[in-house]
């Protein structure tokens, strides 16, 4: 049992589940990747520390670490996407 939309998938959802995806991907492999890119002393191209559960603590660019600090972009893509279905749940059906 689920949802879909009548007729067409709206280019709406499809953007924004896409972004929603690309910005979980995108901190997901720069998290598994921080230990070969990042640096573990700090210096000038690398002045954001990027600290991890045990103990480690990384230093990566400042735009690099504002955006694996964001965690609220996915939050704010899912509420936007959430906010979207209600107000276009005309437009949904119940499949079997």
């Amino acid at each position: 049992m689920g949802w879909r939309f009548k007729g067409k998938t709206p280019l709406w959802f499809k953007l924004v589940a896409g972004l929603l995806v690309a910005d979980a991907t995108a901190h997901f492999i720069l998290q598994w990747t921080v230990s070969s890119w990042a640096s573990p002393v700090r210096d000038a191209l690398h002045p954001s520390p990027l600290p991890f559960r045990d103990g480690v603590v990384y230093f990566v660019a400042p735009e690099v670490g504002w955006y694996l600090n964001a965690w609220w972009i996915a939050v704010a893509l899912f509420l936007v996407l959430v906010v979207l279905l209600v107000v276009n749940r005309d437009r949904l059906e119940r499949t079997l």
